[in-house]
């Protein structure tokens, strides 16, 4: 059995142009799909980053308003403290004074 050549088909310039033609074509339409999914994904990005910003923000700030409410009451407590150091003092002085000893 003798089996027949298929005949070639002889390769032309233009031939050969088209099919570099139709692959840059497809090569270029992937990578358009793929920035455009690389965008869609650096926007969500960004709107999360927007968002955790706002958050601590809010949390800084919060954290903030407490740290002045604390800061208040300790300068009351030490105030406190340093006038108790003071009427100890003097009461010390009295019970001396008076012969009162402890």
């Amino acid at each position: 059995m003798i089996m027949k050549k298929k005949p070639l088909h002889k390769m032309t310039i233009e031939k050969l142009a088209q099919m570099s033609q139709r692959e840059f074509l497809s090569i270029h339409g992937e990578i358009g799909e793929f920035r455009g999914e690389v965008k869609e994904k650096f926007e969500r990005v960004h709107e999360d980053n927007r968002i955790l910003r706002r958050d601590m923000e809010a949390g800084f700030s919060a954290v903030s308003e407490s740290m002045k409410t604390v800061i208040e009451k300790l300068n009351d407590i030490q105030k406190d403290v340093i006038e108790i150091h003071d009427l100890r003092g003097r009461v010390e002085r009295l019970e001396k004074k008076v012969g009162f000893a402890r």
